[in-house]
């Protein structure tokens, strides 16, 4: 038996040696991917809510519904991924003026606290730091990913094309009954659990970037679209997100003001609304829709960010909870299943028997 044990510890290790490398390696194939599912995945929920519309007593035909669905996201997407396009551009465009606001700051701080070279000693030091580079290479990033598209784009189209022949694929590699069976459950839980947190993460999101756009336009930051964007993105990714998303425009108005009190404004007030949405908007709506350990969201989260950078954060809370549920269908490895959950409670997740299936719509 131990050494059973032993056998089966080191086949999982190998195992996770080689998810890892593979996410590494063939992660510039994998990240569009990763991204044309999401967008599926968007795709088919608003598909759903547009198929649920009823007028005059009907439905929308599938087939319209689904048309509507990808004309609306791809909208949304190339407008989005335009409007962020130029505001990186005018950035770029003003950088010497920022540049020559942020060293008259310094030198109000100087005169202020009563030493002289502290503007020089950090100018100094962030002479080291090129941000027009930075900000360049921010661009190039973005032209990438409007040419990355067309890849995210490919695979789209193959994805709902395949979609109507994967679920006979699926009726005939699982044909027991029972494991047909199983196969449904899982799925559907895994939908249910997943379109539940984006859902609601992005009606969050979209509520967090609509009040500090208001915020950020009141106080008059330039670029309000491109921050609140970055909140919106910033809002998915867990703990640290809102944090980063809150001190970026602030540090801007810095850039643009030359003055410490609109990043005050700036901190206090966007921070304000995060604390409030995040702290009491968002439980009441969300409640406890996933049930994942807060040490392993923070554990998973490093990791993701590490192999995919933002996306891999963006996506770490999801691919989290659907491990969680497979993981907890199988005796073997249930154990690891408790461990990830935040309170050891996974019977609700256990597939019992075939006896006690209700009716499944498997959203494959």
């Amino acid at each position: 038996m131990p050494e059973s044990r032993l056998n089966k510890a080191v086949s999982i290790g190998i195992l996770l040696v080689i998810v890892i490398a593979t996410l590494i390696f063939f992660k510039d194939i994998l990240k569009p991917l990763a991204v044309a599912l999401i967008v599926w995945y968007i795709i088919r929920a608003l598909q759903n809510f547009i198929g649920s519309i009823k007028i005059k007593g009907r439905k929308a035909p599938r087939w319209l519904s689904g048309t509507l669905s990808v004309v609306i996201i791809s909208l949304i997407l190339q407008v989005t991924i335009n409007l962020i396009v130029d505001n990186l551009t005018l950035i770029l465009s003003n950088y010497k003026t920022y540049q020559l606001t942020f060293e008259v700051f310094f030198q109000k701080i100087s005169t202020f606290i009563g030493v002289p070279d502290l503007e020089a000693r950090i100018m100094g030091k962030l002479e080291g730091i090129n941000l027009q580079a930075y900000l360049n290479g921010v661009l190039s990033s973005m032209t990438s990913i409007l040419s990355n598209l067309i890849i995210v784009l490919i695979y789209l189209i193959f994805l709902l094309l395949e979609e109507v022949s994967l679920k006979k694929k699926m009726r005939k590699l699982f044909s027991n009954e029972y494991t047909w069976f199983r196969f449904q459950s899982i799925s559907d839980q895994i939908y249910t659990s997943t379109n539940k947190y984006i859902t609601l993460k992005t009606y969050v999101s979209l509520l967090t970037a609509g009040l500090s756009y208001l915020v950020l336009v009141i106080i008059g930051v330039d670029y309000a679209f491109l921050w609140a964007f970055l909140i919106f993105l910033f809002n998915y990714i867990p703990y640290i997100g809102s944090l980063i998303a809150t001190v970026l425009p602030a540090i801007f108005a810095i850039l643009q003001f030359g003055s410490f009190w609109p990043f005050l404004w700036v901190l206090v007030f966007v921070e304000a609304v995060q604390l409030i949405v995040g702290n009491y908007i968002e439980p009441k709506i969300m409640g406890k829709s996933l049930n994942l350990s807060p040490l392993v969201v923070v554990i998973t989260l490093s990791l993701w960010g590490y192999l995919w950078d933002i996306l891999g954060m963006v996506i770490s809370v999801p691919i989290t909870s659907i491990m969680l549920i497979v993981l907890a269908q199988f005796p073997s490895t249930r154990n690891i299943s408790i461990l990830l959950s935040e309170n050891g409670e996974i019977d609700e997740l256990v597939v019992k028997d075939l006896n006690s299936k209700e009716e499944i719509n498997p959203h494959l």
